[in-house]
């Protein structure tokens, strides 16, 4: 873990290369995970799971900047982390989740905590 500022850590979670544009990864990061999607040479970070039932973002289909969940279809916007769309089951719902600042420097993805 590298620290950047006094009260910002990044954390290293990737490279530029191994993330082409319309892929996304997943992240481990002390014990939480994350999503990390490349949206046209642009790159951003949402929570990985889903709120519904845990589903891991990543593992979904990423349709311009729109993760769909894999377990039961929710849908949240990478750039902001809005629920777009519930789970299509009748039961339950999803809620937006958090987004992270990403830091590129050469070829290393970082993710920003404040």
């Amino acid at each position: 873990m590298e620290v950047a500022g006094e009260n910002m850590t990044k954390v290293k979670v990737g490279n530029v290369s191994e993330l082409k544009p319309g892929k996304m990864i997943g992240a481990e990061v002390n014990g939480a995970k994350y999503l990390v999607a490349n949206v046209n040479g642009e790159f951003f970070s949402i929570d990985g799971l889903c709120t519904h039932q845990k589903g891991e973002l990543w593992n979904g289909m990423l349709t311009g900047s729109v993760v769909k969940c894999p377990k039961h279809g929710s849908q949240f916007d990478v750039k902001t982390g809005k629920n777009l769309k519930g789970p299509w089951v009748p039961f339950g719902k999803a809620y937006d989740v958090k987004a992270y600042r990403v830091i590129l420097e050469g070829n290393d993805i970082y993710l920003d905590f404040p």
